[in-house]
């Protein structure tokens, strides 16, 4: 177990050898404290600033009082305290920390640094220099076993420098306060007081201002940290190579330099090349061991300390097909050099790639197979191993071919004009890009629609559908870095959604036709050449019943309509509704017509029987037109003609003759009279002998 606590407290030490800021730097006695309110409940921390507090704390504890100073707002008179603690809070006992530190390697340390062999005490009669080694030693013990907490909350739950107070509540605002368990004689160690609430909680910041210089495979990185020095004890330095895959420049957090007058922390970086250009990111760890955001991400690249560098003087064309570069080598870098690499990109910041490996002192080079556009950069090896560069210098191809036709163009058309095209990429290695062309027609000139060259074969274009022009035109071309153009692609010709309604039909004639019996309806089609449909619809003024009385197709060319389907009595008025190919329709409506023909159906099941026990005819009939007001019933006797004989009200369909002798034929038949004087038929004779 002591030889695992001796590996991590080595891990620490190391982790300590740059400059940090040291708890007991200012060296008085007196404990400082930090709340972080989270998640419905309050967690303390406290530090000791002087040894001698950190020696009390650790053999008689701490305690921690809670006093309510306010609720919703208002101040609570004569708040008071609660105790937290029950007992004071301790280190844990070594036992339990050797068991703890299977699971927590930082508890390992502290009970390295609380339990473990400390400095031997020595007088200042023993030797001044003796004696400032002891405290020195001892305030470097408590500034580790310090820092290990701030790292780590079960660490500093072990060294009794932590508590969390889950019994908060919103809206209240609590003071706390945090002293030793025990004051020590002659001396006064001040005690620590934190203000905090739930309805506050304490948020990380990001890492502000981060700033880079290189040097010779160095990077000197530097964020301000004047404000954030109670957030984080340490911070975690991130780099990529690729500026996405970013990984930590040490295994343990890294303790920056104390602020300069301008706030500014530094910490100074080993680049593995001058090569390459290299991100860097930063995060803090709070005294919580929680880990706040990112900062900003910074770049840069190692400076050789060697002043020559291989200069470029002549590069010559040959025959638009090769170029041939020469260079001299300035000083004594001829000498200096193991050997050269030519490098070539087709932008000034690269990526550069290897073309040929000479000899170091080599002073020309013929690229066999160039690009149109080529930056070229001289890497030159010293025979130590470093990397010096020359400046990019450039160089072109006359290129006069233009790209290959686009292909492959298709496209659509929204119901809200959005258009999507989109194309098969061209494979030429000079391409810029791409831009389109638009009309209205096929015969008309072409406009440009693209204000910058497009990079990908993809365009979303917006047309108006509200013209009576049914398609839109589409072109595109290729262009290359020496903006040479392609001819046009094909077009494509796209159908506008169709969003205008076609054009009303006109309703001319809507009228009663008593010799019909009918309802005579004629109009003049819609002009629109897209309609596709027609359908006449009936509606009843009485129950706004809607029917569909006939559909036809423009085949048929159908301007007229006779209805006979009707009800006598009734008021009618027609909507014709035409339909076109983008299903947009438009309706024309007649005006009421009131379908009245002068006489109803006549009474069908109307009879007469004779009811010998009571003497008389019984007749009854069945009738279901609307609106009857009366029925009116005429008799004939034997030969003699009919004669209105009797007049009964609607609500009754029966009656009984009782005027009747026997030996006679009698004879009956019915009407009805509705509203409006308006008579039914007369029914069938019916004839009863008595």
């Amino acid at each position: 177990m002591r030889r695992i606590l001796l590996t991590l407290l080595s891990l620490v030490t190391l982790l300590l050898c740059g400059t940090f800021n040291s708890y007991a730097q200012e060296n008085l006695h007196k404990i400082v404290g930090l709340a972080d309110p989270k998640d419905g409940k309050i967690r303390l921390r406290w530090s000791p600033a002087s040894y001698i507090a950190w020696e009390i704390g650790n053999k008689y504890g701490y305690t921690v009082e809670r006093f309510t100073i306010s609720q919703n707002g208002v101040l609570v008179n004569q708040p008071k305290p609660v105790m937290l603690t029950r007992q004071p809070l301790k280190p844990y006992p070594l036992e339990r920390m050797e068991a703890l530190s299977q699971q927590h390697d930082r508890i390992a340390v502290i009970a390295e640094l609380i339990y473990g062999e400390g400095a031997k005490k020595v007088t200042p009669e023993g030797g001044i220099g003796a004696f400032l080694e002891s405290q020195h030693t001892n305030d470097w013990r408590m500034g580790m076993a310090l820092l290990t907490c701030d790292l780590s909350v079960p660490a500093a739950q072990s060294a009794g420098l932590y508590l969390e107070d889950t019994d908060v509540k919103k809206g209240e605002r609590y003071a706390y306060r945090i002293a030793p368990a025990q004051q020590p004689q002659n001396l006064v160690i001040d005690t620590a007081y934190i203000v905090a609430s739930t309805d506050e909680p304490f948020i990380l910041a990001r890492p502000q201002e981060l700033a880079i210089v290189c040097g010779d495979s160095s990077a000197t990185l530097g964020w301000i940290t004047t404000f954030s020095r109670s957030m984080y004890s340490a911070y975690v330095i991130e780099r990529a190579v690729d500026g996405k895959n970013f990984k930590p420049v040490s295994e343990l957090p890294v303790i920056p330099t104390a602020p300069d007058r301008n706030g500014f922390s530094y910490y100074q970086d080993s680049l593995p090349d001058n090569d390459h250009r290299f991100t860097y990111r930063i995060r803090g760890i709070s005294p919580f061991g929680e880990y706040g955001p990112y900062s900003q991400t910074v770049e840069g690249i190692g400076v050789p300390t060697v002043s020559d560098r291989p200069v470029m003087d002549t590069i010559i064309v040959v025959e638009n097909k090769k170029i041939t570069l020469q260079w001299s080598l300035p000083g004594k870098l001829s000498r200096q050099l193991d050997k050269l690499i030519i490098t070539r990109a087709d932008k000034s910041r690269g990526p550069f790639e290897t073309v040929a490996t000479l000899k170091g002192n080599a002073l020309t080079f013929t690229d066999g197979q160039p690009g149109l556009s080529n930056y070229y950069r001289i890497k030159g090896i010293t025979k130590n191993g470093r990397a010096i560069y020359s400046f990019p210098y450039f160089a072109q191809l006359i290129d006069s071919t233009p790209p290959a036709v686009p292909i492959g163009l298709t496209g659509k058309i929204d119901s809200t004009g959005i258009v999507k095209l989109q194309w098969t990429a061209n494979k030429e290695t000079d391409l810029r890009g791409y831009r389109i062309f638009r009309a209205n027609s096929s015969k008309e000139e072409f406009v440009e629609i693209t204000r910058t060259i497009l990079e990908k074969p993809a365009f979303t274009d917006t047309v108006t559908l509200r013209t009576l022009t049914s398609h839109v035109f589409y072109k595109v071309i290729a262009v290359d870095k020496n903006y040479n153009p392609s001819d046009y692609s094909p077009y494509i010709m796209l159908k506008r959604p169709d969003t205008i309604p076609p054009s009303r039909p006109l309703m001319t004639k809507a009228y009663r036709s008593d010799s019909l019996q009918a309802i005579v309806l004629e109009w003049i089609n819609s002009s629109s050449s897209d309609v596709v449909k027609y359908t006449l619809y009936r509606i009843n003024t009485k129950d706004s019943t809607r029917r569909e009385v006939a559909v036809w197709d423009t085949a048929s060319r159908r301007d007229h309509y006779l209805d006979t389907a009707l009800m006598a009595g009734h008021t009618y008025y027609y909507e014709l509704t035409v339909y076109d190919d983008a299903g947009n329709y438009a309706r024309e409506l007649s005006g009421d017509i009131w379908f009245e023909t002068g006489k109803r159906a006549s009474i069908k099941a109307f009879k007469g029987i004779v009811n010998a026990e009571k003497k008389i005819i019984e007749l009854s009939w069945q009738y279901d037109q609307p609106e009857v007001r009366q029925y009116r019933i005429y008799r004939a006797k034997n030969d003699h003609p009919f004669i209105l004989y009797k007049t009964t009200e609607a609500a009754t369909q029966q009656w009984s003759d009782s005027e009747v002798f026997l030996g006679n034929v009698y004879k009956y038949k019915i009407t009805a009279v509705m509203k409006g004087d308006v008579k039914a038929e007369m029914s069938k004779v019916v004839e009863v002998k008595f």
